[in-house]
């Protein structure tokens, strides 16, 4: 239940940040910022994630169910969302719809990814 909660807010305040200031993110014609989001959301998923299966001492297969229960929420939110793109996310070019639906199917496949990922690395216990 922990991560069910956490994963939609996560997917809470990703949504207010887009709606906000997705304009600066998704803009027609400029793939480098699209480029760029997709690039800075690697490592911010990993600092929502690792840290945290870290923390509840989670074997491999709970933090593999803990990275579904984050991804889950926003998946199935996202998916009503998008059927309203233009009328929530009224900030972004309406031609982006298919851009940002990529782009979160991105983001989520690397919160699935991140509940393969072992946690005994030596680089990730220094950084704790």
């Amino acid at each position: 239940m922990f991560f069910l909660l956490y994963g939609f807010l996560v997917w809470l305040g990703a949504s207010v940040i887009f709606r906000l200031a997705g304009q600066f993110f998704f803009v027609p014609g400029q793939p480098i910022l699209l480029i760029w989001a997709s690039v800075l959301v690697i490592p911010l998923v990993a600092v929502l994630t690792l840290p945290l299966y870290h923390k509840k001492k989670l074997n491999s297969e709970a933090q593999l169910k803990a990275a579904i229960c984050i991804a889950l929420p926003g998946m199935v939110l996202d998916t009503v969302v998008l059927l309203s793109f233009d009328s929530i996310f009224v900030n972004l070019d309406q031609q982006m719809d298919g851009t940002f639906g990529s782009w979160l199917l991105f983001a989520y496949s690397l919160v699935l990814v991140s509940g393969f990922l072992p946690l005994k690395l030596k680089i990730f216990k220094r950084s704790l």
